[in-house]
């Protein structure tokens, strides 16, 4: 068993261990935005801001994941985000936008969370990711 101070320790360890710096956002409900009476435009609300700090983005595992649409084969790389252990709970569909990361071809993407690991003694909150389109 892990005393306080152990888990502490093993969660200051993994948040020194984040390299990037992310965005994590809550897209608003279907239906809540304005729609200009006079053009007919809709224009969606804002999302909600749920955490921004240190985190990190996994480059693709070796497994892919195939999903067939009618005849159509396509396959979307899964991505794995590691956050600090103590930040607002995220939910599947909220969306990951990696700021700044020593990887040129991680900073800028925008990624849709896709399933949430949980458990007892967190050292840090994963979740699984997709690249968002």
């Amino acid at each position: 068993m892990l005393t306080d101070a152990e888990l502490a320790g093993m969660r200051d360890t993994s948040q020194a261990a984040l390299p990037d710096n992310v965005r994590i956002e809550r897209p608003a409900p279907p239906g809540d935005g304005d729609l200009d009476p006079d053009t007919g435009v809709w224009t969606p609300a804002d999302p909600d801001l749920i955490w921004q700090g240190k985190g990190r983005v996994r480059p693709p595992t070796a497994e892919d994941i195939e999903v067939l649409f009618g005849d159509e084969q396509v396959t979307k790389l899964r991505f794995i985000g590691t956050f600090p252990f103590n930040i607002p709970v995220v939910e599947v569909e909220d969306v990951v936008i990696v700021t700044s990361s020593s990887d040129p071809h991680v900073t800028g993407r925008t990624f849709k969370v896709t399933s949430v690991s949980g458990g007892s003694w967190l050292i840090d909150r994963r979740v699984a990711l997709e690249v968002a389109e």
